[in-house]
């Protein structure tokens, strides 16, 4: 079991009654009676739930964290056993036996596309899905704009000056790296710009891109582009995290320039945003100066999540196509423990084996019984 507890993040969700409500209105719309239903990361099983009280004949519920027990235990008081059918583990790796009518996955967060999101419907929709099926969510919108912030919340952290230290050698790595953060309408240096839209029936790529043009609305120092989403369940049925009107309340992103830079009202802010998968993300950031009769770049900017982080030379090498891998002690450990997972021996006693035949890479038995619970997890 993981020793995270999935319950106050799905008390959280629950408790978002406009969203939680948007995908119950959508279930009741798009579902038919006797449909076949794939929910992915189905969590609390909420949806899955709203799944059957539309008529869904069956529900195919996967989830890859231990929250899958919560939506057991609510399944059985519900009355919903013998339609729902649990499945643990990656949707990528799970084998359905029938079709499905319809797709739901709950996409919702701060922009929208984080954790693979995108691939994993892609995959959904490619082996899931009846042809003509449908998927909710139907669509989203990105929006970005440029913002200030005054609070602490921008890269002036890494001075050279900070509590008597330098600490302005991290600023470049921080400058590629996306932020999630609580953004207000007082941020804002104009009014915000639709990035990109993705339908999810159409789209067949997980990589976006888009631009967008901001004209600033007042003068100010900008230190990077806000950005949410809109999201469209099914038709007539949205609902969005913008700043400036928050259906629901929850984080933004934020997308860093490296140094801040003095904007004027009338200036022209031109960005482009590109990412694959929502896993790597690049953003590209011109200011244009508004007042200049031929238009003058202020300042421009290159960023990627690339280089997010220092990273050691041998780490790099590992990564490479004809790198030849050997096993470290705690591989060897894992190789050993593995040959061994017999079904007759229990955990206990694998860890005293484990600290005997590897006392170097586990002291304690109590480190020895960690380690066999972790290889538990992933691999029985």
């Amino acid at each position: 079991m993981s020793t995270e507890d999935p319950l106050p993040f799905h008390h959280w969700l629950l408790s978002d009654t406009i969203r939680t409500g948007a995908y119950r209105n959508a279930l009741s719309q798009i579902v038919n009676k006797d449909d076949v239903v794939v929910d992915i990361g189905s969590g609390s099983g909420i949806l899955s739930f709203f799944a059957c009280q539309a008529g869904a004949r069956k529900v195919y519920a996967i989830e890859m964290s231990d929250a899958l027990s919560l939506a057991r235990e609510l399944c059985a008081s519900n009355g919903f056993d013998g339609r729902i059918e649990f499945r643990h583990g990656r949707s990528q790796e799970i084998q359905l036996p029938e079709k499905a009518d319809v797709v739901v996955s709950d996409t919702g967060c701060s922009f929208g596309l984080q954790g693979g999101l995108l691939g994993i419907l892609l995959d959904a929709k490619k082996r899931f899905l009846k042809p003509g099926g449908r998927i909710i969510p139907h669509s989203l919108q990105l929006l970005v704009a440029p913002v200030e912030l005054k609070d602490g919340r921008s890269l002036e952290i890494w001075e050279r000056d900070r509590y008597g230290l330098d600490l302005s050698s991290i600023r470049r790595f921080a400058a590629n790296t996306e932020y999630t953060m609580k953004l207000g309408a007082e941020d804002m240096l104009s009014s915000p710009a639709s990035l990109a839209s993705i339908q999810f029936a159409q789209v067949d790529n997980p990589y976006v891109s888009g631009e967008t043009d901001s004209v600033i609305a007042r003068n100010g120092v900008m230190h990077g582009l806000g950005a949410w989403m809109r999201l469209e369940l099914a038709p007539g049925i949205s609902f969005t995290n913008s700043p400036l009107e928050p259906a629901v309340d929850w984080i933004h992103n934020f997308f860093p320039i490296e140094m801040p830079v003095e904007v004027l009202a009338g200036d022209l802010i031109r960005a482009k945003i590109q990412t694959n998968n929502g896993e790597v993300w690049r953003w590209q950031v011109e200011v244009i100066d508004g007042k200049a009769t031929e238009a003058r770049v202020k300042a421009r900017y290159d960023h990627s999540t690339i280089g997010n982080f220092p990273v050691a030379p041998e780490h790099l090498k590992k990564q490479l196509p004809d790198y030849v891998p050997r096993l470290s002690r705690k591989g060897e450990a894992e190789k050993y423990l593995l040959s061994v997972f017999d079904g007759r021996r229990s955990a206990g006693e694998l860890a005293g084996e484990l600290q005997q035949r590897f006392p170097d890479c586990f002291p304690t038995k109590e480190s020895a019984s960690q380690f066999i619970i972790g290889v538990i997890g992933r691999c029985t």
